[in-house]
């Protein structure tokens, strides 16, 4: 498509020197996604946090991807940061529109408002994009009165980020936050996802279910993932049916400590791996494909991508019910799903999967058939047309 695509998002890019020059790379697999989609524009132009690193290459972005290197603060919690960045950040913003035909800004966000401003005032194609709830985000976040405040602002960024989508386009990730900005023709339901048409497995792989069973869990170690949850479960099945359970977190995150100190303190320490992050590639994919069930316990969600990369690997699934998951399990054909943060109800349906294999292959199956349906290829194309305007 004859157009520059400028992307913002809140997020901090390692720019890495390699010995064939500059590198641009993010731990975010969303960022990859993002990428795919500005390959049917003529150039992608970021817009974002930028710290310069010696290594450290994750998901490299693709060589003719430029960045408008705003300045660094920790988060939205260090306001003098924040105020001290704010001037440098809207000079180099209105300056970065200069070189883009289309802008892509991802919120709400204080800063995604300022750049949506200034883009309006350049006259530029403007297409919101929403990844979550960000109201409960921050309330299971930012608890106790002294953050009172702290959500006040966060409500009034929300109002006035939707204020704004109701005169632009608006992408959303998943039916469930697309309906909150109400549908329609100028809101696209979109799914995030890596998982190519030659990532999808043509049918489940055989697993011995009379053994041990692998539970795997892919997310960041943080309290909206609600991990600890996990190894409640987990604890209560060893109860159960000793030493048939384990259980693999992939991710890291501020939790990573006190999950592995309190997985000692259960005497669980031999049932439970923390492999630290694995790259999207085929190690991941191996991981999901060997696994017995995969298990998503978050409290809150806008449309999880591991979640279709589960089901592209024919591994059955339990999910919470939050957010738009609902609807991709297709209210429980597809994956079964749990109320948030029920021990009980987790456990039951862990129990109930190791104990069903018709139900088994009945939630692969369809999974299977969801996944195909969502790769890679598809969404980026139709996802690209839209923020267009074709």
């Amino acid at each position: 498509m004859a157009a520059r695509l400028g992307l913002y998002i809140d997020d901090v890019y390692r720019l890495v020197a390699t010995p064939n020059g500059r590198v641009i790379s993010s731990d975010r697999a969303f960022l990859v996604f993002a990428a795919e989609v500005a390959e049917r524009f003529d150039a992608l132009v970021l817009f974002g946090r930028a710290v310069h690193a010696e290594r450290g290459v994750e998901h490299e972005l693709p060589g003719r991807t430029s960045i408008v290197e705003l300045p660094f603060y920790e988060d939205l919690t260090r306001i003098p940061e924040v105020l001290r960045a704010t001037p440098s950040t809207v000079r180099r913003m209105w300056g970065g529109l200069a070189h883009v035909d289309i802008i892509w800004i991802f919120g709400p966000h204080p800063f995604a408002l300022v750049l949506a401003v200034l883009a309006l005032v350049r006259r530029k194609r403007i297409v919101l994009g929403v990844r979550q709830d960000t109201r409960a985000y921050y309330r299971n976040r930012l608890r106790g009165a002294i953050w009172r405040p702290a959500l006040a602002l966060t409500w009034l960024i929300d109002r006035s980020f939707r204020l704004l989508a109701s005169r632009t386009a608006v992408t959303a990730v998943g039916p469930d936050i697309a309906r909150s900005y109400g549908g329609g023709p100028e809101v696209l339901d979109m799914t995030v996802t890596l998982i190519r048409s030659s990532d999808v497995v043509a049918r489940s792989q055989e697993r011995d279910w009379s053994g041990q069973i692998d539970l795997l869990a892919v997310g960041r170690l943080e309290q909206e993932k609600n991990p600890l949850l996990l190894l409640d479960a987990l604890e209560r099945l060893e109860s159960l049916r000793q030493a048939r359970y384990r259980l693999t977190w992939v991710g890291r995150g501020p939790l990573e400590k006190e999950f592995a100190r309190r997985a000692a303190a259960a005497g669980l320490a031999d049932r439970v791996e923390l492999p630290g992050y694995v790259p999207f590639g085929k190690r991941l994919l191996e991981l999901y494909r060997s696994a017995h069930m995969f298990v998503h316990v978050s409290l809150t969600e806008g449309l999880p991508q591991v979640l279709v990369e589960a089901l592209a690997s024919g591994t059955p699934i339990i999910g919470t019910d939050v957010g738009s998951v609902g609807d991709l399990l297709e209210r429980g054909r597809a994956g079964l799903l749990v109320p948030p943060a029920r021990l009980d109800s987790l456990v039951d349906a862990i129990l109930r999967l190791s104990d069903d294999p018709v139900l088994r292959e009945q939630l692969s199956t369809r999974g299977l058939e969801r996944a195909r349906a969502l790769t890679l290829e598809v969404e980026a194309k139709r996802v690209a047309a839209f923020v267009a305007g074709c």
